[in-house]
């Protein structure tokens, strides 16, 4: 009897393992990026965003920034934050990089480089690497279920176009973004950085849901949390916005040389 209980229990538990295998092996790369496109407003939504803006605050420990971002397409980005008083600057026109740090002791627009360019560029992305990621160059990668912080997600590798690697989360039940985790350089060290989605509202009329929190940590430790009060989507944004001012000296050298 005992026997014949525990060759029914093994025989439920390996018929169990099944399914889920079963499962994961029906789940395909082109229905979850589907079901994914559908939560984000469909393609019809993502494609007419031509621009956005979202306000909110940037913390880190006890200190506390105003945070603003405005994007464009194609990968146009111009990020403030205000730090004691001064106002910091980085933005992205397409093809170069530039920043004022005030704080740093640069109150003149400088051009980025490096770590700090790259970085820039993949944040000037509006749509996110999961959308039109074929045209982009980018290699996508179903790895299967698991969990984030009891959450069941589903787990897809991003190898970009340029060789990094980045790893999105998304839930398993609404299909957005739970945590996006990828390796960075920042000041010559390799860092792993994770960022934490929440709080998704509708935003415009559309409806678009959009995280109005972000918690990231670097290397497992909690670096900066965002949380915005406002998006807006599709409003006037002048190209000349992302352009790098003239440093003034220059700007009287070549009313010289005229």
């Amino acid at each position: 009897m005992k026997v014949k209980l525990m060759n029914k229990r093994i025989y439920l538990m390996t018929a169990m393992l099944g399914s889920v295998f079963v499962a994961q092996a029906e789940m395909k790369l082109d229905d979850v990026l589907a079901e994914y496109v559908e939560a984000r407003g469909g393609m019809e939504v993502i494609n007419k965003m031509e621009s956005m803006k979202a306000t909110g605050k940037m913390t880190m420990g006890p200190m506390e920034a105003p945070l603003s971002f405005v994007y464009k397409k194609p990968n146009k980005i111009y990020t403030t934050f205000e730090i004691q008083g001064m106002k910091g600057i980085q933005a992205y026109d397409g093809d170069k990089g530039w920043q004022v740090m005030p704080f740093m002791g640069k109150t003149e627009a400088e051009l980025m480089a490096g770590d700090e360019l790259k970085q820039l560029k993949d944040q000037a992305d509006i749509e996110g690497v999961l959308i039109n990621s074929e045209s982009k160059g980018h290699v996508l990668e179903l790895i299967g279920t698991t969990e984030i912080e009891g959450t069941p997600v589903i787990e897809i590798k991003v190898t970009k176009k340029n060789g990094d690697l980045v790893t999105v989360f998304l839930d398993e039940e609404y299909k957005l973004e739970v945590m996006t985790r990828a390796k960075m350089s920042a000041m010559g060290q390799e860092v792993e950085a994770e960022t934490y989605f929440s709080d998704y509202k509708e935003v415009g009329d559309d409806g678009v849901p959009v995280a109005h929190s972000m918690a990231v940590k670097i290397n497992g430790s909690v670096a900066q949390n965002l949380t915005f009060d406002k998006f807006e989507y599709n409003v006037e944004v002048e190209d000349s916005l992302f352009d790098m001012p003239v440093v003034a000296e220059k700007k009287e050298a070549a009313e010289t040389t005229e």
